[in-house]
């Protein structure tokens, strides 16, 4: 049984697949917690955008190091 090979590359690529889903899921919770009625819906978009932006921004750097195959 061969062991995942557990490179920067695939830290980086799941660092910033997790980012992304928890600004995803921190948006819904504030919705269906009743939270973001008291919030303007900028703010709502800014960490939505702020998430995406920081996931981009982490797979393009994990594209500088070399894929382990």
């Amino acid at each position: 049984m061969k062991s995942k090979d557990n490179s920067k590359r695939n830290i980086i690529q799941w660092t910033a697949f997790v980012i992304v889903i928890l600004s995803l899921v921190i948006r819904i919770a504030l919705f269906v917690s009743g939270i973001a009625q008291d919030l303007e819906y900028s703010t709502i978009n800014a960490i939505t955008w702020t998430g995406f932006t920081i996931g981009i921004i982490l797979i393009l750097v994990s594209y500088l190091f070399p894929k382990k195959t």
